[in-house]
């Protein structure tokens, strides 16, 4: 009798353990949900305010243009580059952090896709006022499956990024994100059919482009810089955009 007693407190012991374990990981799951919801909120509210407030730089930097104001023009550049920098920092953290789903991560990759063409956009200013010394360059990648050279491009953009540094601006757009419309309308304008694929300063070229022929393209655009000492400019008849 004592012994069926045992089992039996033992059996709700048991129940009452696994039910306290179960509740606790519940209220766990709800919390961390409920954080990361905030946590996601915060940064809409966020990227925003960002908007908002390039909205009006805009409307400032075409004040300045009217001015001719290149100094006020080029901080207003340089401070919404270094923002950049920062979005795509933030961007490959998240990329780690299991807490956020899919849907979530994509809509962070929308944000940072649509911060570059806003800079993009930007530079095309900065560059019509102050006549600096700088090329931009669209980088257009794929997976590995539809673009096995596109690890070789990055390395060799990154070099070149590394020589030029401010003065080489490189944008780079995932073509496989449908879910942005910025990505379809570029592939259009461009008519980029296959990757890697580069528009240098409005000039598109296809496939894998390595360290001379990237020099002696963006080489055009700079006088006496040291980095393009021994390559000869290509020059570009064609008009171009950007």
């Amino acid at each position: 009798m004592k012994i069926r007693e045992l089992s039996t407190s033992k059996y709700i012991l048991a129940a009452v353990i696994t039910i306290g374990i179960f509740m606790f990981g519940l209220l766990l799951g709800l919390v961390i949900e409920g954080k990361r919801i905030a946590y996601i909120e915060s940064v809409s509210k966020y990227e925003n305010m960002e908007y908002n407030s390039l909205q009006l730089q805009y409307a400032f930097v075409d004040q300045l243009s009217k001015e001719d104001n290149c100094d006020a023009v080029s901080k207003t550049f340089e401070d919404n580059i270094k923002n950049l920098e920062s979005t795509r920092k933030r961007l490959e953290g998240f990329d780690k952090n299991t807490q956020l789903n899919k849907d979530e991560f994509n809509l962070l990759k929308r944000d940072y896709v649509l911060a570059q063409v806003r800079y993009w956009l930007l530079a095309r200013r900065t560059k019509d006022i102050c006549k600096n010394q700088i090329a931009t360059i669209l980088y257009f990648y794929s997976n590995d499956k539809e673009c096995p050279n596109c690890a070789n491009q990055a390395f060799v953009l990154d070099y070149l990024k590394k020589l030029f540094k401010d003065k080489l601006l490189i944008f780079s757009f995932d073509a496989q994100q449908e879910d942005e419309p910025m990505i379809p309308i570029f592939r259009h304008t461009y008519n980029i059919t296959e990757y890697p694929a580069l528009v240098i300063v409005g000039q598109k070229f296809s496939g894998l482009m390595d360290k001379n022929a990237l020099l002696s393209n963006i080489c055009q655009y700079y006088q006496n810089d040291t980095n393009c000492n021994g390559y000869t400019p290509v020059k570009n008849e064609s008009n171009q955009t950007a």
